[in-house]
């Protein structure tokens, strides 16, 4: 859970270490995007955009509430197929936080010298994420997000 000032803990750092290596994927570990360590990057993109941040404090608040990462001592605690799950648990939730936070990793990401080309799409099987349409009228059957308090 994120500090009353809305900065970032340990915990919260490690889990989303491993949640920037699932929503980027990559078949060589050691250019997975939190592996790379672009996580930094992100957060210095963050101040100057207050509402890509508060998008970002809300998935960060989502995963520390996730109920399967409590129940088995964390986000990293989980295996590879639950953090998808959980993290696509957040997607379903949080669709238009969620894809802000995920175009701004993939840009940070694919800037990076480091990492390969950006694809054209990412409507390949190995992208999991970001494949949720958006619609413009309020859907009814989302879920109410009274259980996520706002950040201020």
């Amino acid at each position: 859970m994120p500090n009353q000032d809305a900065s970032l803990t340990g915990s919260d750092r490690v889990a989303l270490v491993q949640v920037l290596n699932r929503i980027v994927p990559h078949d060589h570990s050691e250019l997975a995007a939190g592996t790379l360590g672009i996580l930094e990057t992100v957060e210095q993109r963050l101040q100057n955009d207050p509402p890509s941040r508060t998008a970002f404090m809300r998935i960060v608040e989502a995963l520390s509430l996730d109920m399967m990462s409590h129940a088995v001592g964390g986000f990293t605690a989980l295996t590879n197929e639950e953090q998808i799950s959980s993290i696509r648990n957040i997607e379903t939730t949080l669709p238009s936080e969620f894809n802000i936070v995920l175009k701004l990793v993939r840009d940070v990401y694919y800037e990076d010298e480091r990492t390969p080309d950006r694809p054209e799409n990412f409507d390949s099987e190995a992208e999991l994420f970001g494949k949720i349409e958006l619609s413009d009228d309020a859907d009814e059957d989302r879920p109410p997000r009274h259980h996520i308090h706002k950040l201020s």
